[in-house]
């Protein structure tokens, strides 16, 4: 039998049903689930969407760890013409009940493992049913929910329905880094077209053959697209972990020989820390990809130092399906940047009247890409503010080489106005980074009376080290500008950051506020 390619999420693990049944889908905890298993596990849980009343168009929430019943509900949702979204397992009750009320699913897919935290999120009005997936013993006669499971068991097969091509299939939330998440809608061609463009780079083209190894967060973007739409899209497998752990994810490569690692500046960093990076063989990966956040020079070139494996740096954006410039679309790695777009991404570096800048001057992305989302749901004057005559305007600051390999500036909004001079935090980072005590840093701007904002840096130091602020501020002026030199520096045992690895600026700039307010 002929494999065709999938159109819809609806058809993206039939296919392999059909075509090879035993082929292995997913390793998860180590049981291997088949294409055939997988495909059937799906038909359960759409035919008790659909016995629980959720029609075409209807949003079902999924407040569910990295587990097979994850992927069987995601594409479950899409066969009955539904719009999944995920919803961060991190997340508290009141954090949660923000995304419903902004949703408004008829139905919520929820753990049993997470239930008791979020429970008061799905009490108030237009919040929907609650299934609960994974329950031990007989739900409380008081809640609102019922157990999916069951549910599962005593359905009855649905009648076929086939979701357009352009229909939505997901809203994913925005990290929210910078304030409160929009939901970006995506449709069943444009998360499809992201997977073809990652799927075919120049060093890096996908195939059956290939093993996926996911301890990121399915939840979001980048693990759901990357680690499943992008794997299952070319028949390959996928090694599922329930989160990360820095020995168990290396010891898990070497057992089921992956090819691809997921890999979050976290991770990597925590690698280079520990002894283990050179215990296992590691000899089957060819491909690493980074692309949740900006990672240090040094630590791309410690991690290859240990395993013989270079790191490829991305760039993306949850509105761009999400990943739009790899350095696997380079003939070459370059180190500090994203690499050039990949296939069939436009991209422009432009000033704020939106005219090009010249190469090698920094200005604002803007792209345009079949990937791109429909618009963030019920939100169109943030849709209109972003996407402005078919071109995404990304709010990040990056100059392009002679080579058309693109540097991340920084954001826009975190750009720093110091009496008049601007500062972006990811050049004086990548300094605090040089000095070899330093294990990471961020910096932010903090309200000063003389100049409106001053930096102030927030440093990681490596363990063991014994190195003081001054000497570290002694170390700075060496190679920046006086004015780019932060006015403080706190050390601090971890920095803020979300699932997948991205600083929480918004959290140290509330931190550098509430160190300026008198105490009372």
């Amino acid at each position: 039998m002929t494999r065709v390619e999938p159109e819809t999420l609806a058809d993206i693990i039939a296919i392999d049903a059909r075509v090879d049944p035993e082929r292995t889908a997913v390793i998860f905890e180590d049981r291997v689930h088949s294409y055939a298993s997988l495909d059937a596990a799906i038909e359960r849980a759409a035919n008790a969407l659909a016995a629980s009343g959720v029609a075409p168009g209807d949003r079902v929430a999924l407040l569910l760890p990295n587990d097979v019943p994850f992927i069987a509900a995601l594409y479950a949702v899409a066969r009955v013409g539904a719009i999944a979204v995920p919803l961060n397992t991190m997340y508290r009750a009141a954090e949660i009940a923000h995304l419903l009320d902004d949703s408004e699913p008829v139905l919520s897919l929820v753990h049993a493992s997470l239930w008791d935290g979020a429970r008061e999120a799905f009490a108030g009005a237009n919040r929907g049913k609650v299934a609960i997936a994974g329950a031990t013993s007989p739900l409380d006669a008081a809640t609102n929910a019922f157990d999916w499971d069951d549910v599962q068991r005593r359905s009855f097969p649905r009648p076929p329905y086939a979701p357009s091509t352009h229909d939505p299939a997901l809203i994913c939330y925005t990290g929210g880094t910078t304030g409160r998440p929009k939901g970006a809608v995506h449709s069943h061609a444009s998360l499809l077209a992201n997977c073809r463009q990652t799927g075919s780079m120049l060093r890096a083209t996908f195939s059956r053959d290939d093993r996926s190894l996911v301890s990121v967060p399915l939840f979001h973007m980048y693990g759901l697209q990357s680690g499943l739409n992008r794997m299952f899209r070319v028949g390959g497998s996928v090694v599922l972990m329930p989160r990360f752990d820095h020995v168990e994810v290396l010891r898990t490569i070497e057992r089921y020989r992956c090819s691809y690692l997921l890999a979050a500046p976290p991770m990597l960093v925590r690698w280079c820390e520990s002894t283990e990076l050179r215990a296992f063989d590691l000899r089957s990966l060819r491909i690493v990809t980074c692309g949740t956040a900006p990672l240090a020079a040094r630590i791309i070139g410690e991690f290859a130092a240990a395993t013989g494996v270079s790191i490829s740096e991305s760039y993306g954006m949850t509105e761009a399906g999400p990943t739009t410039h790899s350095n696997s679309n380079g003939p070459f790695d370059k180190v500090g940047t994203v690499g050039p777009p990949v296939p069939l991404v436009e991209c422009r570096v432009v000033d704020a009247s939106g005219a090009d800048v010249a190469r090698g001057e920094p200005g604002e992305i803007v792209l345009r890409s079949p990937a791109l989302m429909l618009g963030y749901w019920r939100n169109p004057a943030a849709t209109e503010e972003t996407i402005r005559d078919g071109w995404l305007y990304t709010g990040d600051i990056a100059v392009v080489d002679e080579d058309g390999y693109y540097t991340i500036v920084d954001r826009a909004k975190d750009m720093i106005s110091a009496g008049g001079f601007k500062i972006w935090p990811r050049e004086v980072e990548d300094a605090l980074g040089r000095h070899p005590d330093v294990l990471e840093a961020a910096v932010v701007g903090m309200p000063d009376r003389y100049r409106g904002e001053v930096p102030l840096g927030y440093v990681v130091l490596r363990g063991g080290a014994r190195l003081t602020p001054d000497e570290l501020l002694a170390f700075l002026r060496e190679g920046l500008a006086t004015f780019k030199i932060p006015a403080r520096l706190e050390f601090v045992d971890a920095l803020p950051r979300t699932a997948v690895g991205k600083v929480l600026r918004r959290d140290l700039r509330d931190r550098a506020h509430e160190a300026l307010v008198p105490e009372s």
